[in-house]
């Protein structure tokens, strides 16, 4: 049965991922995370998308979505991209479908994701946080790169709430400034029998998520595995989509120093080095509030003013910014630099 969900907002996280909140007059089924909406697309007809928050008592919906330019073609990633605005309505489904956690938790889980598998993982970490925050849990996902990692930084805030879990991430084309141990763990496609290394040695249960052809093979390839797999739970996510072209089009960088970067509102000062990222991330590690949303230079909200000195931004971005700013986000400092935050 359908009712009606009103956009509360949309968010870009990526380029080419954006998470959309709904509400509804009507009050918000309980649901278990992994379950999915099953939207009423204008024009293009029934898609589901995978809740990507969980709360045990929701008000509001999340899901996450991967969109391209479709070229003004009916398709659903061209509604979500450019037709759903904030205060529209749309017609959906209540939660439902069989991918969620068990009730009992009576072993422990891995969970190999890919891509928009993340939506997935999320909302099942967010429960499991709730629900048995010292089960053991490994998580293993996979995507192109940072870039197109686009609930990163949520999964990472929950790590501190799943002290009893394990968590490896595989970039298949880092970026120059991914940093081996940070962003990312392994390089190239994640491979089964690196993912067995981080298997429980007792009994487990898989979940598996992400775009049909990965969902397939890593189920195939988990049965002949001879893993300690008591269980396997599938949902497949649309296909393997190439990320855009402005993630394609990555700069290439110069050699990079060690410079002093001064935030003179907190009145900090302190040396950066390539191990640090970006400014944003730099600031962040020196417990400096800094405002962002997207962190890959779509919104505009980090913005700050360069007082003095030279940055360079690392990759092309989309966002207008006003006169001697410059996005945190995207940008690393060349010579020693005094920054408005």
């Amino acid at each position: 049965m359908h009712r009606q969900y009103r956009i509360a907002r949309k968010v870009n996280e990526t380029p080419n991922t954006v998470s959309v909140f709904l509400t509804s007059t009507e009050a918000l089924e309980h649901f278990q995370a992994g379950q999915h909406l099953t939207f009423d697309i204008p024009g293009v007809g029934e898609r589901p998308y995978v809740l990507s928050a969980f709360s045990p008592d929701p008000k509001i919906y999340r899901i996450t979505v991967i969109h391209t330019d479709a070229n003004g073609t009916p398709t659903a990633a061209a509604y979500w991209a450019d037709q759903a605005e904030k205060g529209g309505m749309i017609q959906a489904t209540g939660p439902q479908g069989s991918f969620h956690l068990t009730p009992e938790l009576d072993r422990p889980i891995v969970i190999l994701s890919k891509d928009i598998g993340e939506a997935a993982v999320t909302a099942m970490a967010e429960e499991l946080a709730v629900r048995a925050s010292r089960h053991q849990v490994t998580f293993l996902h996979a995507t192109f790169n940072s870039s197109t990692f686009a609930l990163k930084d949520k999964l990472g805030s929950l790590k501190s709430d799943l002290p009893s879990s394990v968590w490896k991430v595989w970039f298949s084309n880092p970026r120059q400034v991914d940093r081996p141990g940070k962003e990312y763990d392994f390089s190239g496609n994640m491979d089964l029998d690196q993912c067995a290394e981080f298997f429980p040695s007792n009994e487990f249960d898989a979940y598996i998520c992400g775009p049909i052809e990965f969902v397939a093979a890593t189920e195939t390839a988990l049965r002949a595995s001879g893993a300690r797999c008591r269980a396997i739970y599938t949902q497949e996510m649309g296909a393997t989509l190439a990320p855009p072209a402005e993630i394609a089009d990555e700069k290439e960088l110069p050699p990079l120093y060690p410079q002093s970067v001064t935030f003179t509102t907190s009145g900090i000062e302190a040396t950066w080095t390539p191990e640090s990222g970006t400014l944003l991330e730099f600031a962040e590690s020196l417990g400096i509030d800094a405002p962002f949303n997207c962190r890959t230079g779509m919104c505009g909200r980090c913005q700050r003013k360069v007082i003095s000195g030279e940055v360079m931004k690392i990759r092309d971005t989309s966002a207008k910014t006003r006169e001697q700013h410059q996005l945190m986000c995207s940008t690393i400092p060349m010579s020693k630099v005094e920054i408005e935050l």
